[in-house]
């Protein structure tokens, strides 16, 4: 009787693993837009499906959104949460006056040279990456949110 609990408790616990594995490989990011995905999510694409999955962005270290021209504005960069360990980061074109960056604790360098129309960043608290700027008058306004928000 203590074998057949033992046996399903083990069970039980590796199945809970199994489903917590199965998430992280699960697709989040699909692009059929072949210029976009090879230009901007290729080198996140570490098993070559044309794909991005959790685990995977959780591997990327850099990622370079400033590619395709007008054709490719991304104009919503909540995805960026699902890569936790970014440390270089470009942002093109974009209509967004304001990202949040607070979920990206390990940048030292973003590059906003190509979006002309942001104006304020959000940083992780302790998050100092080297900077640059866009090409216009209106100055960029960083805030840093507390670890604990």
């Amino acid at each position: 009787m203590k074998r057949t609990i033992l046996f399903l408790a083990l069970g039980f616990a590796s199945l809970a693993t199994w489903a917590q594995n199965a998430q992280k490989d699960t697709v989040f990011i699909k692009i059929t837009d072949d210029n976009v995905f090879s230009r901007c999510f290729t080198k996140c694409d570490l098993n070559g499906d044309r794909m991005v999955s959790y685990a995977e962005a959780e591997k990327a270290t850099a990622l370079g959104l400033d590619y395709g021209g007008r054709k490719n504005i991304i104009s919503n960069y909540d995805f960026l949460k699902y890569f936790p360990n970014l440390t270089h980061l470009s942002i093109g074109n974009t209509p967004n006056e304001s990202i949040d960056l607070s979920d990206n604790p390990k940048l030292e360098v973003i590059d906003l040279r190509g979006g002309l129309w942001i104006n304020e960043v959000t940083l992780a608290a302790g998050c100092s990456p080297q900077i640059f700027f866009p090409i216009h008058d209106q100055p960029v306004t960083f805030k840093r949110v507390s670890p604990t928000r």
